[in-house]
C-alpha cells in the first residue's frame, strides 16, 4: 500500500476537499488528496463518515498507524466517544464499519443501510480489532459497468466507493474513462475522431470491447460524452487514491481498431479474433512488434496524462475464445508484460482466472511475483482443489462471481468459501495472496459482499450460523427472533448451495424467460433446475413480515422484505409452468386457462411489489441513461444501450447464439413490460391453436428495446404490505403442488398390468394443502384399480402423498395405445395433472421410467 501512495504522487492534481474537514471535533484546512495518501492522514475518512453518519461522525476520533506491510485497524473508546485507528483511510472506515455492526446493531451495505443510532454512540465492550490476512482485497467485474449502471453519476459513485471501503476492500476495478484513453491513443496513429468514436461501443457494452469481445454496437459515441465520461472517472480515480486504495486500471494488451497495418506500416502485424457469440472482435496487434511498444507506450501516456498512474492494471489476453494465431502465447505475455514494466516499473498485472485463462505459457513466461490473478473459478467447480499447481505458484485472489448479468437471484455458495478460503489460505506453501468479489453485478446479495469481505481480515475460519445470528442483528438494529430465524432460513438454503453441481450462482426466474412450456432457464448460461429447497425459503418471508415493527423502518429492513418476496414469487415460476405444460399436454383447457391466468396475475402482483422499491424499477435505469444524452437523439440511442443490455443485448445474431435476456432481472417495468407482453402473446397463441414457434421474438423485443415510454423512476406503495399480499395471496392459492406419475413398465397386454406410482409433492411454504385426492383418469379399454388410499385430510408445507394404482386392458381388442392422466384435486379448486403413456405394443421401459410429459 505504501507504494500506491508513493505512485500517488505523480498523479495530476485535480481532488482537493473542499471547505474544512472536522477531525475529532478540531477543523483542518483543505489539503489535496495526494498529501492524505502520502502520510496516511485519515481526514478522507472523516469526510465519509461525515457523508455516511452525518449525525453521528463527531463521535469518531480517528488516527493513523504507522504502515507496516500488513493492514490493522484498532477501536477503543467510552460512550459518545469512538477512537479508531487504522493504516488507511479505508482501513478506518473498515474499522468504523467494526463497531457499529459489532457493537451498535448498524450497519451500511449496497442494498441499504440500518442507521437508527442512539444519539450518543455505545462504548464498546472490548477492543475491536481487525488485521488483513492477505494483502489484496480486490472488487468488481469487468462486466461491472455494464451491468450494475454505465450511467451512474459522481453520487452514487461515491457512495459506491464509501461502501467499499467499509467492507476492507484495497483494490477496486475502474474501468470508466478507457474510451478517452483509447481515443487519445489511436488519434496518434493516423485515425479521425470520427472513426474512434464509431468503433467505440455506447457506454452498456464497452465493458466487452475493454474484453476484445466486440465493438461499436450503440455508438457513434459523441465527444461530449466521452470528455464527460473522462471527468467522472478522474473523480472516481482520485477518491479511490484519497481513501488509501488502489485504482486497478486497463493495461493494453493489444486491442486496435480495423485496418492498423495500413495506418501504422512498419512491422505491424494483426490476428484477427473471428467472432464472440455474434459479434466480429477487433483484431489483436501482436505484441512482439515494434509498432505494439510504440501503441503500448502512447496508451500509458494517455492514461497517465487523464488519470495518474496506479500500481496495479488489469490485463486479459485472448479473452473467451480469443486466437493467437501464430504468435507464441508466452511470446505474447513478455512483451505485453515488458511494456507495463516500460510505463510503470513494479506494477502488478491482475488477470482473470476465467476458463483456461490464464493458459501455463503465459504465466511461466512472466514475473509470477507481480502477476495476481483474480480467480473467477474458486467456487465454481468442485475440481478447483490446487491453484499452486494449475498456476504454478502465481499469487491469486479466491474469488466468487455469485451473480451473473445482473440477475436478482439471491444466493451464494457460502459454505465453500468458509470451508475452503481458510484451508487454502493456511496450506504449506500458498499462493493465496487476496479474495476477489466479483459478481457481474454489483448492487444485489449484500451477505454476499460483506461475508467473503470478512474472510480476508478473520483468523481461523468462519462459522455460518453465528455470523448470519450476527448479520441479523447489524442488518435491522436490534435483537429479534423472526430477523434471526429469517436469516437461519436464508442462510440454509439461498446461502447454502456448494458447488458439488459446478454452479456458482442461483437459478434466474422463468416470468424473465423467453416463453417455452419447455423453458428451464431465462439466461442461456445459468442454472436450469432450483439450487435448494424454495419450500422451506417460503419460511424467511413469514419471519421477515413477524419481525417487530420498531425495527421494519430502515432502508435495509424495506429492500430486504421486497427482495425476498420478489424470490418467492420467482421460485413460484419453476413451480407452475410445468402445471401449465402438463394441462396443455392433457389438453385440459380449462385447467390451461386457470393456470395461464394465475401466471399472469403472479406477474401482475411482482409488478406490484417491485414498485415499492427504487432499486427493482426499470425507470431508474433509463432515466439515468437519457440524463447523459446531450440532445434527443443522443438521449434516444443511450437509452436504447441501456434497454438492450437487459433484454436482446444485440443485435438478431448475437441474440440468436444465446446473448438475449443474458442480463433479465426482475425489476419494475420490465416484469409488467416486456416479460408479461411476451407471455401474454405465446399463451394466446397456445390458446388459439397457433403455432407459437413462429413469432418473431426477436423483433418484439428489439421493438421494446428501440421504445421510449417511460416507466416510474420513483417507487409508490408500501414496500411491507406488498410483501404481506404476496404472502396471503400465495398461501390461498390452490396451484402450487408438483404431480408426477411413473410407470413401472412401458406397455400393458394380456395378463402383464402396469403399475403407475404417482406423487403429489406440496410445495407451499406458507398453508397446507386439504382435501387432497390422487386419481388415474384411463381411456376406454382400460382399467386402473388403487392399491393404496389415494387421498389426505392435510398434506403440510413440504410433505408428499405417494398411491399406487394397477393399469389392465378390458378386453384383447382394446385400442393399441391411449393416454392416461394422473389427476390431483385439493380443495379451493386446485387441480394437477400428468399425462402418462401407456401402450399395449412391446414397447418396454425399465422399471421407474417418468413418463410425465
Amino acid at each position: 500500500m505504501e507504494s500506491d501512495r508513493r505512485a500517488a504522487a505523480g498523479a495530476t492534481r485535480r481532488g482537493v476537499l473542499a471547505g474544512a474537514l472536522v477531525l475529532g471535533g478540531i477543523a483542518l484546512a483543505a489539503r489535496s488528496w495526494e498529501a492524505y495518501a502520502a502520510d496516511g492522514d485519515p481526514a478522507p475518512a472523516m469526510a465519509a463518515l461525515r457523508r455516511l453518519l452525518p449525525r453521528h461522525h463527531d463521535q469518531f476520533t480517528l488516527r493513523a498507524l504507522a504502515a507496516d506491510g500488513t493492514d490493522r485497524f484498532r477501536v477503543t473508546g467510552r460512550t459518545g466517544r469512538i477512537t479508531v485507528e487504522g493504516t488507511s483511510p479505508a482501513v478506518l472506515l473498515t474499522g468504523v464499519h467494526t463497531y457499529l455492526r459489532r457493537t451498535a446493531h448498524a450497519s451500511i451495505s449496497w442494498t441499504g443501510d440500518q442507521l437508527a443510532l442512539p444519539r450518543r454512540l455505545p462504548a464498546p465492550d472490548d477492543e475491536l480489532t481487525g488485521t488483513a490476512n492477505v494483502p489484496h482485497r480486490f472488487v468488481l467485474n469487468d462486466t461491472d459497468e455494464g451491468y450494475t449502471g454505465p450511467y451512474r453519476d459522481w453520487d452514487t459513485w461515491q457512495r459506491e466507493l464509501d461502501v467499499l471501503a467499509v467492507h476492507g476492500v484495497n483494490r477496486v476495478l475502474v474501468h470508466m474513462g478507457a474510451d478517452a484513453v483509447y481515443r487519445d491513443t489511436f488519434r496518434q496513429f493516423a485515425y479521425t475522431d470520427a472513426e474512434l468514436r464509431s468503433w467505440i461501443p455506447a457506454p452498456a457494452h464497452q465493458p466487452w470491447w475493454l474484453l476484445q469481445n466486440m465493438s461499436g454496437f450503440g455508438g457513434p459515441v459523441s465527444q461530449r460524452l466521452i470528455e464527460r465520461r473522462a471527468d467522472l472517472a478522474r473523480r472516481i480515480v482520485d477518491r479511490v487514491r484519497e481513501l488509501g486504495m488502489t485504482p486497478v486500471l486497463p493495461g493494453y494488451f493489444g486491442t486496435v481498431p480495423g485496418g492498423f497495418p495500413a495506418r501504422y506500416g512498419g512491422d505491424a502485424t494483426v490476428v484477427a479474433q473471428g467472432t464472440w457469440v455474434g459479434f466480429e472482435r477487433p483484431d489483436w496487434l501482436d505484441p512482439r512488434t515494434r509498432a505494439f511498444g510504440e501503441v503500448a507506450a502512447a496508451f500509458y501516456r494517455a492514461q497517465s496524462d487523464r488519470f495518474g498512474d496506479s500500481t496495479m492494471y488489469k490485463m486479459d489476453l485472448l479473452h473467451e475464445g480469443g486466437t493467437p494465431g501464430d504468435v507464441p502465447v508466452g511470446e505474447a505475455a513478455r512483451a505485453v508484460e515488458a511494456a507495463l514494466r516500460r510505463a510503470h516499473p513494479g506494477a502488478v498485472w491482475a488477470i482473470l482466472g476465467w476458463q483456461a485463462n490464464p493458459p501455463r505459457a503465459l504465466l511461466d513466461a512472466v514475473d509470477k511475483t507481480r502477476m495476481l490473478i483474480v480467480d473467477g473459478l474458486s467456487d465454481r467447480y468442485p475440481t478447483v482443489t490446487d491453484r499452486e499447481s494449475d498456476w504454478g505458484g502465481t499469487p491469486y485472489a479466491y474469488g466468487s462471481i455469485w451473480n451473473f448479468g445482473g440477475h436478482t437471484a439471491l444466493g451464494a455458495n457460502a459454505p465453500d468459501w468458509v470451508e475452503w478460503y481458510p484451508k487454502w489460505r493456511d496450506r504449506k506453501g500458498s499462493s493465496l495472496a487476496g479474495i476477489a468479489a466479483m459478481p457481474e453485478a454489483s448492487d444485489n446479495n449484500a451477505p454476499a459482499l460483506a461475508l467473503l469481505a470478512d474472510l480476508a481480515w478473520t483468523p481461523g475460519t468462519i462459522d455460518l450460523d453465528d455470523w448470519f445470528a450476527a448479520y441479523a442483528v447489524s442488518r435491522y438494529g436490534g435483537e429479534d427472533r423472526h430477523a434471526a430465524a429469517a436469516w437461519r432460513t436464508i442462510r440454509a438454503t439461498a446461502y447454502g448451495m456448494r458447488r458439488t453441481d459446478s454452479w456458482s450462482e442461483a437459478p434466474d426466474g422463468l416470468f424473465g424467460a423467453r416463453p417455452s412450456l419447455t423453458a428451464a432457464k431465462a439466461a442461456s448460461w445459468s442454472p436450469a433446475t432450483t439450487r435448494y429447497d424454495t419450500t422451506v425459503f417460503d419460511r424467511a418471508l413469514t419471519e421477515l413480515l413477524d419481525v417487530r415493527e420498531e425495527l421494519r423502518g430502515s432502508p435495509a429492513y424495506r429492500y430486504d422484505v421486497v427482495d425476498v418476496a420478489r424470490q418467492v414469487l420467482s421460485n413460484r415460476s419453476r413451480l407452475l409452468l410445468p402445471q401449465i405444460k402438463a394441462a396443455h399436454d392433457a389438453g385440459d383447457k380449462d385447467l390451461f386457462g386457470t393456470l395461464t391466468r394465475t401466471w399472469l396475475s403472479w406477474m401482475d402482483l411482482l409488478e406490484a411489489l417491485l414498485s415499492t422499491s427504487r432499486p427493482h424499477l426499470l425507470g431508474r435505469w433509463l432515466a439515468q441513461a437519457r440524463a447523459w444524452g446531450a440532445d434527443r437523439t443522443e438521449k434516444n440511442r443511450l437509452e436504447y444501450d441501456a434497454r438492450s443490455i437487459l433484454t436482446t443485448w444485440g443485435g438478431r445474431a448475437s441474440s440468436a447464439e444465446g446473448l438475449h435476456d443474458y442480463a433479465n432481472r426482475e425489476w419494475a417495468g420490465l416484469v409488467g413490460g416486456l416479460y408479461r407482453t411476451r407471455w401474454q402473446t405465446y399463451f394466446d397463441a397456445l390458446s388459439c391453436g397457433k403455432d407459437p414457434d413462429t413469432i418473431d421474438w426477436f423483433a418484439l423485443e428489439d421493438d421494446w428495446a428501440h421504445a421510449h415510454e417511460a416507466y416510474p423512476s420513483e417507487p409508490h406503495g408500501s414496500p411491507y404490505a406488498l410483501a404481506r399480499r404476496v404472502r396471503d395471496v400465495l398461501a390461498g392459492s390452490p396451484y402450487q403442488s408438483t404431480l408426477t406419475a411413473v410407470a413401472d413398465r412401458g406397455a400393458a397386454g394380456g395378463d402383464r398390468p402396469v403399475t403407475v406410482t404417482l406423487t403429489l409433492a406440496h410445495r407451499n411454504g406458507f398453508a397446507p394443502a386439504r382435501e387432497v385426492t390422487l386419481s388415474l383418469k384411463v381411456p376406454e379399454g382400460r382399467t386402473a384399480r388403487p392399491f393404496d388410499p389415494a387421498g389426505a385430510v392435510a398434506l403440510a408445507s413440504g410433505e408428499t402423498l405417494t398411491a399406487r394404482f394397477e393399469v389392465r386392458l378390458a378386453a384383447a381388442e382394446a385400442p393399441l395405445a391411449g393416454r392416461l392422466v394422473a389427476v390431483a384435486t385439493q380443495r379451493g379448486g386446485g387441480k394437477a395433472v400428468a399425462p402418462v403413456a401407456v401402450d399395449r405394443a412391446a414397447r418396454q421401459g425399465p422399471p421407474g421410467v417418468p413418463l410425465t410429459r
